[in-house]
């Protein structure tokens, strides 16, 4: 799944991936995360789910009349709006600021790296052939980030604003994707832009959230471990 998503051309492509991936995927099911994903649900929503689906089952076998697609559709508007559900997502959306926090800590942590490197080979010797490694490295660098200016990741970081519209927010989240680490993490705001990250992640709108959340993961280019979703 790393290499789908890290592959992909943008943060657009990424999501689509991700959002068709049971169907375009034969081991989707097999997934780690998936199957504890099934099983958590399960454990919470699966007796409301049975409880509704035989009160269903009950009033259709009396003659009150129901097909199968008026059952998914009752069931499922019960289930919403039980309290476990309710719990549920609220839950879920902890899991996710903290699995936020964690690529923001590690994308930190590699950049530290980079600048460590970076001071590294300023004041060490440089042989032609690292020279030539550098040089790859700069070139393939170049073309897959664009560089922006302090006012232009400023003017990002107002369109983050939770008072924004949430397209504009959301064209912002787009936008920041493209940009180099460095420059993310070196900007003047950078304080403020991760505030508005989190609210944005925290937004009512759970595919938006999800959204940001995705756009995370493609800004990082890191995989999650399963263990972070301890809940």
């Amino acid at each position: 799944v790393k290499e789908k998503i890290t592959g992909a051309p943008s943060v657009e492509c990424a999501e689509e991936i991700l959002l068709h991936l049971e169907e375009t995927d034969e081991n989707f099911h097999n997934y780690e995360f998936v199957k504890y994903l099934r099983e958590y649900i399960s454990n919470i929503l699966g007796s409301i789910i049975e409880e509704e689906t035989e009160k269903c089952t009950s009033a259709q076998n009396q003659g009150e009349g129901s097909n199968y697609d008026t059952l998914v559709q009752h069931v499922t508007k019960k289930t919403r709006e039980s309290k476990e559900y309710r719990e549920m997502m609220h839950s879920l959306k902890n899991v996710m600021m903290v699995v936020v926090e964690s690529l923001i800590n590690k994308f930190e942590e590699d950049q530290m790296r980079y600048k460590e490197m970076q001071r590294k080979v300023k004041t060490e010797p440089l042989n032609n052939y690292y020279a030539d490694n550098c040089s790859d490295s700069d070139s393939s660098f170049n073309q897959s980030y664009t560089f922006m200016n302090q006012e232009q990741l400023q003017l990002l970081v107002e369109r983050l604003d939770p008072a924004q519209l949430k397209e504009v927010r959301q064209e912002a989240i787009q936008t920041l994707c493209s940009a180099p680490p460095s420059d993310i993490l070196n900007c003047e705001s950078w304080s403020t832009l991760r505030k508005h990250l989190a609210t944005a992640l925290s937004d009512p709108d759970s595919s938006f959230s999800v959204k940001i959340l995705i756009s995370f993961l493609f800004l990082s280019n890191i995989s999650i471990d399963c263990n972070l979703y301890n809940i």
